[in-house]
């Protein structure tokens, strides 16, 4: 852990944003994944969010979520650019140098489209100087297996958008560490780490988006082979950002100064 900068995604928490980015810095993470709406449920907005972080010497791994981008229908394109627009000015606000945007899950996603998304996602993320995180997410309706969306970045070449490595979207397609062997180090802009308690079936979107929402697991908790990812990234000297991703009801449930503990002694086994 002492090369990596380790975060905790505030949707494992549960309370007011200024108390779960406290619990985030006490139980001993060095950044946060911050969602829109913590962002929007501050008392003092922005302003008061970035103050709190900077007296905690607390980092902002990413701001999310900048849905349904990249292959939306073209009759929303102006609506999603604004969107974008508007997450840039969030990102800003409150100190943080990266959006995520996932890839495009709505049913009528334009694959041709996606291609030039980027581009203009990228050039105008630029402007603003920040990053994109694109992840293929399991249940996204063209970019949802690491193998292939690297493929795409690669052959875009775009400075400033790299990968979200997620071990639940990657073992719900069925694929595992391989999938890692050729995606260079710096490509990689954040490892989200998190556990399941049985398989799930990647054809069965029901049971693997409840599993994603509401059941995912602390690492080591489950029966994903952890080790051997970790393993996978650590030969490649992977030294970007490394945390948990956990959608769990019951851990959201407990006080945040607990389930933040919880979350970090977890990291610490899986990713020494």
């Amino acid at each position: 852990m002492a090369n990596n900068p380790v975060f905790l995604n505030l949707v494992l928490l549960e309370g007011q944003p200024l108390t779960l980015l406290h619990a985030a810095k006490q139980a001993g993470f060095d950044e946060v994944e911050i969602w829109q709406e913590n962002v929007l449920a501050a008392e003092g907005g922005a302003e008061a969010i970035r103050a709190q972080a900077q007296r905690l010497n607390l980092g902002f791994t990413n701001c999310q979520v900048l849905r349904d981008f990249a292959g939306a229908p073209r009759v929303l394109r102006e609506e999603k650019r604004q969107q974008a627009q508007q997450f840039f000015q969030l990102a800003q606000a409150i100190g943080c140098r990266t959006v995520q945007a996932p890839a495009c899950t709505r049913t009528d996603c334009q694959a041709d489209l996606i291609d030039e998304d980027l581009c203009w996602l990228s050039a105008e993320a630029a402007r603003h100087d920040l990053r994109i995180m694109y992840e293929p997410m399991a249940w996204s309706t063209v970019d949802n297996r690491l193998g292939p969306t690297w493929q795409r970045l690669k052959r875009l070449d775009l400075p400033n958008v790299g990968l979200v490595v997620d071990l639940f979207h990657i073992a719900a397609r069925g694929d595992d560490a391989s999938v890692l062997d050729a995606i260079p180090a710096d490509r990689i802009y954040e490892v989200q780490l998190c556990d399941m308690a049985e398989a799930v079936t990647p054809g069965d979107m029901t049971q693997l988006m409840e599993t994603a929402r509401h059941c995912r697991l602390l690492p080591g908790d489950g029966i994903l082979p952890i080790a051997t990812f970790v393993a996978a990234l650590q030969r490649k000297a992977y030294r970007g950002p490394v945390g948990i991703e956990v959608f769990n009801d019951r851990l959201k449930q407990q006080a945040p100064q607990s389930a933040a503990a919880q979350a970090f002694a977890a990291l610490r086994r899986c990713w020494p």
